[in-house]
């Protein structure tokens, strides 16, 4: 089905029935609803209990980590196929005490990755050993922690069972600043891939912030219609996203809605997407611990730029949903998990997903080959638009 819509798209391209940009839409969605289970790759079971964080590298897009409650952390080698096993991990109890909430890659050099844990610590270690480097204990559990991918300094966010955000420096190894940004816990944070200093947090509170770390105040502004005092979501908000201009900022919330945000106009959502059961209740959680969730987004490297993906982990199904972020429609939904899906990690340039979930998998995704000549005829119509075209 989706070989004939894409070959239907670029006959009405030829005979200028669609227009270019609208041809490049539709055919970038067409190529994202062909995900299915990766046929030349499978990753071995290397967890004992639910995974809870995924992380690809940024410098190779070649390596990816998983951690979860185990709190074992597994390395795989994306570039293998087969099955593929880890090549080195941490072994389970050897490293965090408790569940490891979150793994992250250093942005500029994948010799290093930093993780968090509701054993109070935010943990930075040496990918070529698997050993400790540092730590930073934070006297209350961290359900989040983020890296600059910008490189421009050297802090890592922290969200945890406090309302505060905690800035920690790796260069000093102590604590740079504290943010006070939520009347309880501070759940998820993430930094603006453009501007190194910006930041955004979401708490139990359902308020969504942006901070700009270099002000006295700090505190930019609250997404939501700060005159009705209306938040950005209606109970905890468990995953943030930027897009990768920095334009826009995903939410996600356990009133199973995630709203996609224009940073310069924080006021409204411009597209909110339904992400569970309509008649869930919103929940505040008393069991933060397996309500965050890591969503993933396609980047300009993919070739598809007309068109940005977001993959949104379904807390309460069993499925992903693929939704182009535009229009907050839903291009499809991935379905192979036994249990929640609580993560999902991109991998650029390649066109593969990597979904974790509550039931220890992690699953491989790819689009599938017969949309090689599609492709091609989406970027050969991009290339071409960009001449005069005195037919159309």
């Amino acid at each position: 089905m989706a070989g004939t819509s894409l070959n239907s798209i670029v006959r009405g391209r030829a005979q200028g029935l669609i227009l270019a940009d609208t041809s490049q839409h539709q055919i970038s969605r067409s190529v994202f609803a062909t995900l299915a289970l990766c046929e030349t790759k499978r990753l071995a079971r290397a967890h004992t209990a639910a995974i809870h964080s995924l992380s690809i590298d940024a410098v190779q897009h070649r390596y990816m980590l998983s951690t979860g409650t185990d709190t074992s952390i597994q390395l795989f080698d994306l570039e293998s196929t087969g099955q593929i096993n880890p090549t080195r991990c941490v072994l389970a109890g050897s490293g965090h005490t408790n569940t490891v909430t979150s793994v992250e890659w250093y942005s500029v050099d994948n010799g290093m990755f930093s993780t968090a844990s509701l054993d109070h610590t935010v943990k930075i270690w040496d990918a070529h050993a698997m050993t400790e480097a540092s730590q930073f204990d934070l006297e209350c559990r961290v359900f989040s922690q983020k890296m600059s991918p910008t490189g421009a300094h050297a802090l890592i966010a922290a969200g945890c069972e406090s309302p505060y955000i905690r800035l920690c420096d790796l260069r000093s190894g102590a604590f740079a600043q504290s943010l006070l940004a939520h009347e309880s816990a501070s759940m998820a944070v993430d930094w603006s891939p453009v501007n190194a200093y910006m930041l955004a947090s979401g708490g139990t509170d359902g308020r969504l912030q942006l901070w700009d770390i270099r002000q006295a105040g700090s505190h930019v502004c609250d997404f939501g219609n700060s005159e009705s005092n209306t938040c950005a979501h209606d109970g905890s908000i468990n995953g943030l996203l930027f897009t990768d201009d920095g334009q826009r900022l995903v939410s996600a919330g356990l009133d199973h809605c995630a709203r996609v945000w224009n940073t310069a106009s924080p006021q409204t959502p411009t597209v909110e997407i339904q992400t569970g059961a309509e008649n869930d209740k919103p929940r505040t959680s008393t069991t933060l611990s397996t309500k965050t969730v890591e969503m993933a987004l396609t980047t300009a490297t993919d070739g598809t730029t007309s068109t940005k993906v977001l993959f949104i982990p379904s807390t309460s199904t069993c499925e992903v949903l693929v939704v182009d972020v535009c229009t907050g429609e839903v291009i499809t939904r991935l379905d192979a998990h036994f249990a929640s899906v609580t993560c999902a990690a991109w991998r650029p340039s390649f066109g593969e997903l990597y979904t974790g979930g509550a039931d220890s998998n992690v699953v491989a995704w790819s689009m599938r080959k017969v949309l090689d000549s599609a492709q091609a005829a989406l970027r050969t119509d991009a290339w071409s638009d960009s001449e005069p075209d005195n037919n159309v």
